[in-house]
């Protein structure tokens, strides 16, 4: 086991191999800190988005809304 985890390190792939890694713990840590439910996550940016969806959605539904009442006029 020592044996193939010395040629995993020191063999060429190695310095990739704890690129890798490094690179993932990085990541996992920024989630953890800034992704959702994270310790430093704004409250503010999130009712931010929330009224932009909101809003955004009601624009959705309004030009469905048109959208449906134009085919009804196009077809009588």
């Amino acid at each position: 086991m020592s044996d193939l985890l010395e040629s995993l390190f020191t063999g060429q792939l190695g310095g990739v191999f704890i690129m890798v890694l490094v690179s993932a713990a990085v990541i996992f840590f920024l989630r953890a800190l800034y992704g959702p439910r994270g310790f430093f996550r704004d409250p503010k940016w999130d009712e931010s988005n929330r009224r932009i969806r909101l809003k955004e959605a009601e624009e959705r539904e309004r030009r469905l809304r048109e959208w449906q009442e134009r085919g009804e006029r196009d077809e009588r």
